[in-house]
């Protein structure tokens, strides 16, 4: 007798365990898995319930896009399933961030789970890098791959800016430099998500819309038990939109330093740093 083949429901890719993990994680139901990722990455229903059920086409960008949404970081994501023996140990090359995993490479001839990573020899160790990077590489494929406990984890940044471009190009220029950075459009959600202690530091824009100022988000950093490194954005001083006297008023209240738009990465790390921030890897710029 023909013994019925598993469903792709009974098979998962590992990627798609991840994300599955993921959603699990924060509550929602198995049921509503593939609805989520089509809402969510704007697909067909056929092509949202290949996503979660076999698919290992899933992207780095894919992951770091589900990381931001749900608040984790995407290492975690990443490293959300433990696999049963022991890998080999590598390096994950990621916007700057070097962190130490796990990997299993894929037998010559199975798919590789993994499908947006691949593993680079050097040296007689491996480093981990978007297979974009890899071009004209001996790559190997990645069949798993977890995060090892002792990684240290990157400095996590929220940065507020009502200009979605302009947020944006903030935080990939802060994770250029090792540093997760997480971007925010309203200063209401913001301001929700302040008392919750998720963030190392925040990267502000000065001016919100209807003329109001950054002072209560301002204040509600200050406010946290703990230090927390603070930088105050402005492109509005010089042409006479942001009144310079409330701005200084406001960095010497809230003992923030001010950069000017656009930011410089240089600068832009070295107030975080000098205000607290532990110093990512390969940012360099050291402690003071």
């Amino acid at each position: 007798m023909t013994q019925p083949q598993p469903s792709d429901e009974d098979n998962p890719s590992r990627a798609a365990q991840l994300v599955r993990a993921l959603l699990e994680r924060h509550g929602l139901p198995k049921h509503r898995h593939a609805s989520f990722v089509g809402e969510f990455f704007e697909l067909s229903r056929a092509a949202s319930h290949t996503r979660v059920n076999k698919s290992s086409a899933w992207t780095l960008d894919d992951f770091q896009a589900l990381a931001n949404h749900f608040g984790e970081p995407l290492a975690q994501v990443l490293g959300a399933i433990s696999p049963d023996h022991s890998g080999t140990k590598a390096t994950l090359t990621v916007g700057g961030m070097e962190i130490n995993c796990l990997i299993w490479l894929a037998e010559d001839g199975a798919s590789a789970s993994v499908g947006s990573l691949v593993a680079l020899e050097r040296e007689g160790a491996y480093v981990v890098v978007p297979a974009t990077a890899a071009a004209g590489d001996d790559a190997k494929r990645i069949a798993r791959l977890e995060v090892a406990h002792d990684a240290t984890p990157a400095p996590r940044v929220a940065v507020f800016d009502d200009e979605r471009d302009v947020a944006n190009s903030v935080c990939g220029m802060l994770r250029s430099a090792g540093i997760e950075a997480v971007p925010f459009y309203v200063a209401e959600e913001l301001l929700q998500a302040i008392p919750g202690h998720r963030f190392d530091g925040y990267v502000v824009d000065w001016l919100l819309p209807d003329s109001r100022t950054a002072v209560p988000l301002l204040a509600a950093v200050r406010a946290l038990p703990e230090h927390r490194a603070a930088v105050l954005l402005s492109g509005k001083t010089r042409n006479g939109t942001a009144d310079p006297r409330e701005v200084g008023e406001a960095s010497i209240r809230f003992q923030v330093q001010m950069v000017e738009k656009p930011a410089q990465q240089p600068m832009l790390i070295s107030a975080l740093v000098t205000d607290g921030l532990h110093a990512p890897r390969r940012a360099g710029i050291r402690s003071p």
